[in-house]
């Protein structure tokens, strides 16, 4: 069985999220919602479509690990409220038997920086390798017990700061299931579509709230994370300089948020 875990605190694409795991011609599955909204339309959403509902207001990180200590799949998919399914990605998951697997993604639109934001994730996929340290590309699909350890060690780590972490929630998960296991594929077919950042205002919105963020990993084992320089990409494909505007244009809020 597979466990979709997700967290929400806005619920705006709920529904779009829910239908495309409901329309997966494999069902043996189980969705849980870690749900922090205080949109009471979100709980009556997840009660519709008969998921598991964790109904607590906590940050990104600890709503990773609450939904998947109330799941109990052989195999877990990280998912988001802005992501949402091919119609054949469970399918297809369901035939792997690899610790991490590594899915890839499409920008839902086709905005300016929308479809620069698709040519960063296809120079990721192509050009880079998936080391963890660089926190590039992420897996979503993971064996059930490499997740359980990773959370145990997580919490061991950052003890009181594990319950303050929005970003890098994902990164931290890698870079720690990483030394549990090496057994990581990637799988280049865009399997997720994702609701990201069409505007500029909501790029410097969230990069410079993920600056604020990342000094929480101050003090830890894992202020190695904080360095920019881990962050530096291979680009073979696409314009350089376009590419390099995106970098900038999220680089210059984030650093400001973690700097003030």
């Amino acid at each position: 069985m597979i466990s979709i875990e997700i967290p929400v605190i806005h619920g705006k694409y709920l529904n779009h999220l829910f239908e495309s795991i409901r329309s997966q011609s494999f069902q043996d599955y189980e969705v849980t919602v870690v749900n922090s909204s205080s949109d009471e339309n979100v709980s009556d959403l997840i009660s519709q479509y008969g998921f598991k509902e964790v109904k607590e207001k906590v940050k990104l990180l600890k709503a990773r690990y609450l939904a998947h200590h109330h799941s109990k799949g052989d195999y877990a998919l990280l998912l988001d409220e802005t992501r949402i399914l091919r119609k054949d990605t469970l399918p297809i998951l369901s035939t792997l038997n690899h610790d991490m697997t590594i899915i890839g993604e499409e920008e839902i639109g086709d905005s300016f920086w929308v479809r620069l934001a698709n040519l960063d994730k296809e120079n990721i996929m192509e050009c880079n390798t998936s080391e963890a340290i660089k926190g590039f590309a992420l897996p979503r699909f993971f064996r059930r017990e490499i997740l359980d350890r990773t959370f145990d060690k997580l919490k061991e780590n950052l003890k009181e700061k594990f319950d303050e972490i929005v970003f890098p929630d994902h990164e931290l998960i890698y870079y720690e299931a990483s030394r549990v296991s090496n057994d990581v594929i990637s799988l280049k077919d865009k399997l997720i579509m994702h609701y990201g950042d069409a505007k500029l205002s909501e790029i410097i919105r969230k990069y410079y709230r993920y600056g604020k963020s990342l000094k929480v990993l101050k003090e830890t084992p894992y202020s190695n994370l904080i360095r920019v320089s881990r962050k530096k990409r291979n680009i073979c494909k696409g314009n350089k300089f376009f590419l390099y505007l995106l970098y900038v244009t999220r680089g210059i809020p984030f650093i400001l948020g973690y700097l003030f």
